[in-house]
């Protein structure tokens, strides 16, 4: 069974891995086989194949574009696609390369006029995976003019889109293109590369991927039926207008698209680098000053008084709604009658204007230190069914949680998320730092949570979707974890807390340390208790395992006692080898320990003494194997006598380990 993969916090919090989330993917419509022709909004063919390139386009306008390329190696993911309802969209994939599985959505719009193309890379790894992606484009002609987002010619860091083309006057023929690569203010723009009278293009991005998350790229590309009409269509194109056409779980990991929008939840709010900004209901936009110095709210749980510098925007829901969400800077987001409306605003041209909620659909504050692009919250965060997130007191939250392996407490210290708010109304799933999913019921019934904002929230556990914990970016990285796939699907990181696996074989008991283990596997066919464990020396040993749990500790977090028929594997990483830089009977003798050790392990550094180690359990299995077949009951004495000796041995020599590291370790400087 694969890896279950895990992607952001936010996503985490659902419950649901990077590509699982709805949204991210096209999760319902007929298989399409390629290649897929559409025609977009003005008349122009769009003819898709297997990889996700445009073929020929209309006219030959390309002889291969935005074809996807990894360290070199060309996108590739079969015959079928799957389509949207709408027959507008196509999804290709998943294409695997090194630790990345990639998806590519292609859409053609029916009105606007482009085809979009956005790429998904998930890592379902515990490492953060490196890529070089690049954009290949063969055009049907040479790139005679270029014509830029800035009004220029050649490209500059600000621009966001170009326009590529033959010739400045003809029509009709064959199109001028126009690509869309970035938006402005977007953290992450590519290298978009051309040569003057060459048909190729080139758009280069070093992708970075974190563990267990799922990034996406963006493009828009437009057939023009002129290098004028191409050149308007860039200065009127506006990428985030289009981009409300994705849903928000997509939009959200698309790293070179954005700009000025804050992102909370399935909350959106526009904004603007220099203005406050009022997005009315008719989508128009004002830009100035916004007056209002204070923001009175009226509450389930109590009244609130926010001071203006505390707010990053008002979110209105519903214009025949009187409730209203207001944002603060610290990542809350509370919802009620805003008592002290309207909304009032001074105008860039000096006019000021009261504007009612039920005018407004939105209206922000602009861009600045105390009010930045990203909110990052800072404490435990109740997420309701209505959008609110509010900030607790952690010790508020009685963390008793039932799971299938038994009782455990939750501590927030260890947590991303606790989601309440699962598919089809399953069991809660609580998200750990280290990617962990593990379901079960958050057995109180009844919160009582002390708010930050001053009242106390006193609900049913129904009206929670989730709770979110803080936590600094870089939490699923570190060294490297055992992972346990469970058969209710849920994913398990940690380490193996039993001091040793006893295996009954045909031959006799096996005894397996958890640092020599590779894998274990249980059968789905096979007998309650047999299991299948490969050694990182390579050795396999199946039979019955002695016990019916394995203990297991996620890291950070509980210990749990799983029942074995409720494993699916386990999969370890090698054991790390502890630097030394002096012999272990140096490092011995200077803590006067020296006498205790054996002779012939006192010379011995730990990587040695662990390769020793290694050996030794592979002959005990050798020998107590050779002791089962043995008919002569001489030779059979014989060699019960040498396991003897070798498990004596091996006793020793897992003593000065265990005395190595533990000297190692307190010997190691304080970070």
């Amino acid at each position: 069974m694969p890896a279950r993969m895990v992607t952001t916090w936010l996503l985490l919090a659902c419950g649901l891995a990077a590509g699982q989330e709805k949204g991210i993917h096209i999760d319902e419509g007929r298989s399409v086989g390629f290649s897929w022709y559409v025609n977009d909004g003005a008349g122009f063919r769009w003819d898709i194949s297997s990889n996700g390139q445009v073929a020929d386009g209309t006219n030959d306008a390309y002889d291969g574009g935005m074809q996807l390329r990894i360290a070199g190696t060309y996108f590739s993911a079969g015959s079928q696609g799957r389509m949207s309802k709408d027959g507008r969209e196509v999804e290709i994939g998943p294409w695997s390369h090194a630790a990345l599985r990639i998806w590519r959505r292609v859409y053609v719009d029916d009105k606007a006029g482009y085809c979009r193309w956005i790429d998904i890379f998930e890592n379902p790894s515990g490492g953060m995976q490196t890529a070089a992606v690049q954009y290949y484009s063969n055009m049907g002609g040479t790139t005679n003019l270029t014509y830029t987002t800035g009004g220029r010619s050649d490209l500059t860091d600000k621009d966001w889109g170009i326009v590529t083309g033959y010739d400045a006057t003809s029509t009709g023929g064959r199109p001028t293109i126009a690509h869309v690569f970035a938006s402005k203010g977007a953290k992450l723009v590519p290298k978009f590369r051309w040569t003057r009278g060459s048909d190729d293009l080139y758009q280069d991005i070093e992708l970075k991927v974190p563990p267990r998350k799922a990034v996406a790229l963006c493009f828009f590309e437009s057939q023009q039926s002129s290098y004028p009409a191409a050149q308007k269509f860039l200065r009127e194109f506006n990428p985030k207008r289009e981009l409300g056409k994705v849903s928000p779980a997509l939009r959200r990991i698309i790293l070179n698209m954005g700009g000025a929008t804050l992102v909370l939840g399935q909350l959106d709010l526009p904004r603007h680098e220099k203005h406050d900004l009022a997005v009315l209901r008719n989508d128009n936009e004002l830009l100035g000053t916004i007056l209002n110095d204070r923001f009175e709210l009226e509450t389930f749980y109590g009244k609130l008084d926010l001071p203006a510098g505390r707010v990053v925007g008002v979110n209105v829901p519903a214009g025949d709604d009187p409730h209203v969400q207001v944002v603060l800077t610290d990542g809350q987001i509370a919802a009620g009658r805003l008592l002290n409306a309207p909304l009032r605003m001074r105008l860039t041209t000096g006019a000021e204007m009261s504007l009612p909620p039920g005018q407004l659909a939105s209206a922000t504050f602009s861009l600045s230190a105390d009010r930045p692009e990203e909110i990052r919250f800072s404490e435990p965060l109740a997420v309701l069914r209505s959008g609110e997130r509010l900030a607790f007191r952690a010790a508020d939250l009685d963390g008793a949680y039932h799971t299938e392996h038994g009782e455990v407490k939750l501590s927030g210290a260890d947590l991303r998320a606790i989601c309440l708010d699962t598919p089809e109304g399953g069991l809660h799933r609580a998200v750990f730092r280290n990617g962990s999913v593990l379901s079960g019921l958050l057995t109180a019934e009844r919160l009582k949570l002390g708010l930050r904002l001053g009242p106390t929230l006193t609900c049913p556990r129904e009206l929670v979707s989730e709770f979110l914990f803080p936590g600094a970016d870089g939490d699923a990285e570190g060294a490297p974890l055992a992972e346990l796939t469970c058969r209710n699907d849920d994913q398990l990181f940690g380490r193996i807390a039993e001091e040793e696996l006893t295996v009954t074989t045909r031959y006799g008991k096996v005894v397996v340390q958890p640092a020599e283990l590779a894998e274990l596997q249980v059968p789905d066919d096979a007998a309650l208790g047999q299991v299948r464990l490969k050694l990182h020396n390579g050795t396999t040993v199946s039979g019955r395992l002695v016990g019916e749990r394995v203990r297991f500790q996620i890291v950070p977090g509980p210990t749990l006692a799983i029942f074995l028929g409720h494993i699916v594997q386990i999969t370890c990483p090698p054991p790390a080898a502890a630097p030394t830089t002096k012999p272990a009977a140096a490092a011995a003798a200077s803590d006067g320990a020296g006498a205790a050790a054996p002779a012939e392990t006192r010379a011995r550094s730990i990587p040695e003494m662990e390769k020793l180690y290694m050996e030794l359990v592979t002959k005990r299995r050798m020998v107590s194997g050779a002791v089962g077949a043995a008919s002569d009951p001489k030779v059979a004495a014989g060699l019960r006598e040498q396991v003897e000796e070798i498990n004596r041995r091996i006793t020793e020599i897992r003593a000065q380990l265990k005395e190595a590291r533990t000297r190692t370790a307190a010997s190691a400087p304080a970070p």
